[in-house]
């Protein structure tokens, strides 16, 4: 767990309970705030403070920091370096500082203490997902707690906040990550792969259970009694590159462990808007600040405050010319207005300057900024996916560990759409959840997507 207060201790040792074993990073994570070491004489040891420092330097992961500074005290007094820690936590949240859900009662001067707040926040809300599954024929899955997978899980969320956010208003409840989460197959004797796997009526049960289908199925009051086998269907199997397969490919390329991509149509659609208007601002506010943080004359908690609260201001300001921009460019209408911000001055963004002025930054060499990162990524879709693939990578690495079998030297794996929503290959364009399990001989990578469409 993310702790550095016994207050806080105490709060997430009630929801490592659900485990039967505890998690090994959060037991690295206790013994970090307790200041406790495993070992007394690692050959690291012998190395010269310095070169230790720059060792340090190259891990870019807060959890592999942490497990090196509990081998021993003096790695632990080492690794609790102020500057490690400000870099790591502006590696950790680059790109997302306009979305970061902000630590109010951590000290403001501890780098370490701020980004481990902000850690436990990405871990403080657990979705209702099933923590197992029991099927008629003794086969058990059991879901794995890990606090590194769950914390990324988390930021990837983070990363589409802003399609959450911009819903109808008959839309309840938008998640577009609303879990992702690793399965143990225990005592495994169901067989998934081929066209049509027998399941028999109990497990397809379990299975829509599992993915939540009927609980977001929005035809429930007309039709209450759909049978789960209309739920659960077989999508595919793969035997030797089942990532490129099973998940589809966003139009940059990247792998994605989600089931629908929100860009599937390309970038020069601009389905981002303002959004990708305060994401551009909040890179390039974040090169600016960064120096200071790193120079020690600010601290990260006022570089996220100021970040957000500029975010804020200037969607404020921009909001009443948005209609006329999209009146002057049908096409990438956000874009435009940033390429004439920056060289006519139109849209005015003057009421914005006064957020900027106590940084020295006038609003027309922030929005020169934002036209010179636009032009590198050629559209604002482009950039606001940037933060959302370099996250969906980062838990490619533990999905494969536990998806990769043993008995073979490439796993077979099979997707089941554990609901019959349209938006990922069914015939139900009122189901509100997109779930889907990636099933090897050894593990199970499930997805859940709400995609909060209109209730009535």
């Amino acid at each position: 767990m993310l702790v550095q207060s016994r207050e806080l201790h105490t709060g997430l040792s009630d929801t490592a309970c659900t485990c039967k074993m505890e998690d090994p990073e959060e037991a690295t994570l206790h013994r970090a705030e307790d200041g406790r070491s495993t070992d007394e004489g690692p050959s690291l040891l012998c190395l010269p403070d310095l070169v230790l420092h720059k060792v340090c330097l190259q891990l870019s992961d807060p959890f592999d920091v942490l497990s090196l500074g509990c081998t021993c005290h003096q790695l632990h007094q080492l690794t609790a370096s102020k500057s490690l820690w400000t870099r790591l936590a502006l590696a950790w949240c680059r790109g997302m500082w306009h979305r970061l859900s902000l630590p109010s009662d951590s000290d403001p001067e501890d780098p370490k203490q701020w980004l481990l707040q902000v850690l436990h926040l990405c871990t403080k809300e657990r979705r209702p997902t099933l923590k197992h599954c029991k099927f008629e024929n003794g086969e058990t899955w059991e879901r794995i707690r890990r606090t590194r997978f769950d914390c990324k899980v988390a930021m990837l969320s983070c990363a589409y906040k802003g399609i959450d956010e911009r819903v109808s208003p008959f839309v309840l409840l938008r998640r577009w990550v609303y879990d992702v989460a690793l399965y143990n197959r225990q005592n495994p004797g169901m067989q998934f792969s081929g066209e049509k796997p027998v399941l028999g009526p109990d497990n397809v049960s379990e299975l829509a259970a599992l993915g939540r289908a009927r609980q977001s199925d929005l035809r429930g009051r007309k039709q209450p009694n759909v049978h789960p086998r209309f739920y659960v269907s077989c999508a595919g199997t793969s035997v030797s590159s089942w990532t490129e397969d099973l998940f589809p490919s966003g139009p940059a390329g990247s792998i994605c462990p989600i089931l629908v991509c929100p860009f599937q149509r390309g970038y020069s659609f601009e389905w981002s808007g303002v959004d990708g208007l305060l994401t551009c601002v909040s890179q390039v506010l974040e090169q600016h600040l960064a120096r200071a943080c790193l120079d020690g004359r600010a601290t990260l908690s006022w570089m996220a405050s100021t970040i957000r609260l500029a975010c804020e201001s200037l969607e404020k300001a921009f909001f009443p010319y948005l209609r006329g921009a999209y009146d002057l460019w049908p096409v990438c209408p956000v874009g435009h207005a940033i390429i004439s911000m920056a060289e006519e001055g139109w849209p005015d963004m003057a009421a914005w300057q006064v957020q900027l002025a106590t940084l020295g930054l006038n609003w027309r060499e922030v929005m020169s900024e934002c036209a010179e990162l636009l032009r590198k990524h050629e559209t604002l879709d482009a950039i606001v996916d940037e933060a959302r693939i370099r996250w969906r990578r980062s838990l490619l690495a533990d999905i494969e560990a536990v998806l990769h079998c043993t008995c073979c030297d490439s796993p077979t794996v099979t997707r089941i759409n554990l609901t019959d929503s349209d938006a990922i290959g069914g015939d139900n364009s009122r189901q509100d959840m997109a779930a889907a399990a990636f099933v090897s001989c050894s593990g199970v990578l499930v997805t859940w997507q709400l995609l909060g469409r209109g209730s009535y």
